[in-house]
């Protein structure tokens, strides 16, 4: 005959294995949309005056995210889960784009940034809820007009001064570049496009990543060899080491810094951040315009502004839709679990005093 559970103790019927299948699964899910949100801050971290933290900050992905990094051997089980999907999800995006960036933005441009940027005002109330997450002071919309002001000042300084001739990627350049990468992504509004670009080594220094498989698969289609194309790696992999040590530089101090400052000053810090996402999504616009009146190639349509005005609608609605879909998963969760453990202490509060009166 099983014994009774006495008052405390947990139930390992099937009731716990059901427990268990929920939270695998949800482990999964949650693997999937971070997969995803990785692959999105990706694609962010290179995509012409965007920022991959602007999107981090935007998915309510920034402060958990640097948080897993920045204290990962205090509980590295949790925090590798945590941040596996997001590295996946990032490297993948990033690379992707590399290779597309060239096709994509010479067709359609404009609509990418549309859809990037209706992603980033459909989550801008997520955002303001968590600058008044721990409080609301008189003081803290100050920080948000600072943050507005010096990147509307950086954005305005690229649009009146023309970038900078191409330069020929060297080791020095390939880790400030990898830097610069590192940077964009860690700290909220800063567009690597927009420094890259003005330092005339954006696209040689995408290049640097693009080139060697490139011309790996046109040697082997020339039927070279495979050692040949295999060379074109080889050559190339220097430089993207250089890159790699750019990134690892700048991503340790960076993190440190960013989690004390958002610890210790929770709102003035995403009031800032708040800012400065509204000057560069206003910047991002502005600019693709100034972009579009320069290129002698444009046609002006009708349907061009509306397409892009549709895309800026669907990407907020999908942005405010999932955030909403997400909300609603983790309530329900939190009810379940309440549910659960209420009726376990029922349960084991009930075989308690049946034992008693047993023992009696």
């Amino acid at each position: 005959m099983r014994r009774p559970f006495r008052n405390g103790e947990k139930r390992r019927a099937p009731a716990g294995e059901k427990t268990s299948f929920i939270r695998e699964r949800d482990i999964m899910d949650s693997f999937f949309k971070r997969f995803i949100a990785g692959i999105v801050i990706g694609i962010g971290a290179i995509i012409p005056g965007f920022s991959g933290g602007i999107l981090a900050v935007s998915m309510g992905l920034y402060k958990p995210t640097i948080d897993a990094f920045a204290g990962f051997f205090k509980a590295p089980k949790k925090n590798f889960r945590f941040l596996l999907p997001l590295i996946l999800g990032g490297g993948l995006g990033f690379v992707i784009f590399l290779f597309l960036i060239d096709r994509l933005f010479a067709s359609c441009r404009t609509y990418v940034i549309a859809v990037f940027v209706g992603l980033v005002i459909g989550s801008m109330p997520s955002l303001f809820r968590e600058c008044n997450e721990k409080g609301f002071k008189k003081t803290y919309p100050i920080w948000s007009a600072i943050g507005f002001a010096v990147a509307g000042g950086l954005i305005a300084l690229g649009l009146i001064s023309n970038a900078g001739a191409p330069r020929e990627i060297t080791p020095l350049l390939a880790v400030i570049s990898g830097a610069i990468i590192m940077g964009g992504v860690l700290l909220p509004g800063i567009s690597i496009s927009f420094i890259l670009l003005n330092l005339g080594v954006y696209e040689n220094f995408m290049h640097v990543f693009t080139n060697p498989p490139k011309l790996f698969i046109a040697s082997l289609r020339a039927g070279e060899g495979f050692g040949a194309a295999f060379s074109n790696i080889v050559n190339g992999l220097p430089l993207m080491l250089w890159g790699a040590l750019g990134f690892v530089i700048v991503a340790v101090p960076v993190l440190l810094l960013v989690k004390k400052v958002i610890d210790r000053f929770h709102g003035p810090a995403y009031y800032l951040i708040f800012g400065i996402v509204i000057a560069t999504t206003i910047g991002c616009v502005v600019q693709e315009v100034f972009n579009l009146a320069a290129d002698p190639t444009f046609v002006f349509k009708w349907w061009k502004p509306v397409l892009c005005l549709a895309l800026i609608a669907a990407g907020a609605a999908l942005s405010v839709s999932t955030e909403k879909f997400m909300r609603y998963r983790e309530e329900k969760e939190e009810q379940k679990e309440e549910e659960k453990e209420e009726k376990t202490e029922e349960e084991n509060t009930a075989e308690g005093t049946k034992e008693s009166e047993i023992c009696e």
